[in-house]
């Protein structure tokens, strides 16, 4: 754990005086169970508690090589990474978990989920899935949905179609709600025969009750190409599902029979809050990316954004009544969801990253790349203003970042992860430990 050792010495014995803050041995009760917090994909954790305005590195821990960065799963006392291995093409591919202490970083275990023999493309072997929702965990490999025990033990296995691509998705987080898990094959699957879908499965059982095929779905059919399947958001009793190019489509979570449909060129997963459901898309008249928001209902548009945004991968935040999207790669934004009116911008960064904004009532986290520098900033959600930012590495973090009991935990791209808490004690400028 190099962290605090490494952080201290930087500072050069001269500032040493007096020293406070946690100790690596304080337990941790982590509740953030997917990417976005909630099955609405909100990012909105009123009760998780965040490291608040000053963030430090509490803790660093190697991650497997992986060619997507995943988003951390904190469960108790643990932090789940998924990961495949030996991406580069032709090359044997072990998808896994490594399970992290979340008090210190050290590894538990290590776990495959599924070895892959001759995969011949490039990084569609597991995208960033990994979820944990009524005691056991649910990845999306290159061969299909896996459930398993939190030891790691496999539960059962559903092979599904829908690729493979060498596609720049990095997300196919499955919803688990009522005993069924909803989960999109994301382009990741290895089926070529079998269209890309979003299946629903038993979550006891592993049998699959019924499976939506955008390609068979004649009112979304007006784009070519490959209809990617985005994660889904889930509310009372509706699986909401974007489909890259196509459009958002509304299923009844019983039967997946189409409840709405919008065309719209859908490039992300959809948020749903406040009645309405956000969504990135491309403009066909100016090639532009935008938000644009959708009446849960009926699926007619309440607004849309004029500004330009982000292409790929563009995941929106909702919480008090506002949403938080990235906006021209280095941007921050926060809008009133009713009216879609710009209330604040945060263009204090280099660079905004596309995972999730993590938001607590206190304050809102999200990654960026700021002076050569990447890390977590908190801002005020009411202001934007920037109240304190903590450096990881100068890598980037592609992923969404997860909240709870004091701490934020990352992944970058250069396979390490990092947790950071709260900063209690500082000598010129400087927190100490």
């Amino acid at each position: 754990m190099p962290s605090r050792r490494t952080f201290l010495a930087a500072l050069g014995t001269g500032a040493l005086g007096a020293l406070a803050g946690c100790t690596d041995g304080d337990p941790v009760d982590g509740r953030w169970y997917r990417a976005g917090y909630d099955d609405r994909n909100t990012g909105h954790a009123p009760r998780r508690r965040g490291p608040g305005s000053d963030p430090t590195v509490r803790w660093s821990a190697d991650v497997p090589e992986s060619y997507h960065t995943p988003s951390p799963v904190l469960v108790d006392d643990r932090v789940y990474l998924g990961h495949a291995s030996g991406w580069p093409s032709g090359q044997n591919v072990r998808v896994g978990l490594r399970v992290l202490d979340a008090g210190g970083g050290e590894t538990r275990r290590d776990v495959t989920v599924t070895t892959l023999a001759g995969v011949d493309t490039s990084d569609a072997r597991y995208l960033d899935s990994l979820v944990f929702a009524d005691g056991a965990l649910y990845v999306v490999a290159y061969d299909g949905l896996y459930s398993l025990t939190p030891d790691g033990e496999e539960r059962w296995h559903v092979p599904m179609g829908g690729g493979p691509t060498n596609s720049i998705q990095r997300t196919g987080h499955p919803v688990v709600v009522d005993g069924t898990v909803y989960a999109p094959t994301a382009s990741t699957t290895n089926d070529a025969d079998a269209p890309e879908a979003l299946y629903a499965v038993d979550a006891e059982s592993g049998d699959v009750r019924w499976r939506y095929v955008p390609a068979k779905d004649a009112a979304l059919d007006a784009r070519p190409g490959d209809p990617w399947t985005f994660p889904p958001a889930y509310a009372d009793g509706v699986v909401y599902l974007g489909v890259l190019d196509h459009g958002v489509v509304a299923l009844d979570a019983r039967d997946g029979t189409v409840r709405w449909r919008r065309q719209v060129r859908v490039y992300g997963p959809p948020t749903l809050a406040d009645g309405r459901v956000y969504a990135s898309i491309e403009s066909p008249s100016d090639e532009r990316f935008h938000v644009v928001a959708l009446d849960a209902a009926s699926g007619e548009e309440d607004w849309r954004t004029t500004d330009d945004g982000s292409r790929f991968g563009r995941r929106i935040a909702a919480a008090g009544r506002r949403v938080y999207h990235r906006e021209n790669l280095g941007t921050l934004v926060a809008r009133d969801a009713a009216t879609g009116e710009q209330v604040w911008r945060y263009a204090g960064a280099d660079n905004v990253y596309p995972g999730t904004p993590a938001v607590t009532d206190d304050a809102l986290y999200v990654c960026v790349h700021d002076d050569d520098s990447t890390g977590v900033a908190a801002l005020d959600p009411t202001t934007g203003e920037r109240e304190g930012f903590a450096s990881a590495s100068s890598s980037p973090v592609y992923a969404s970042l997860s909240l709870s009991d004091g701490l934020a935990v990352v992944v970058s791209s250069s396979g390490r992860a990092y947790a950071f808490e709260a900063c209690s004690a500082g000598v010129a400028g400087h927190c100490l430990f």
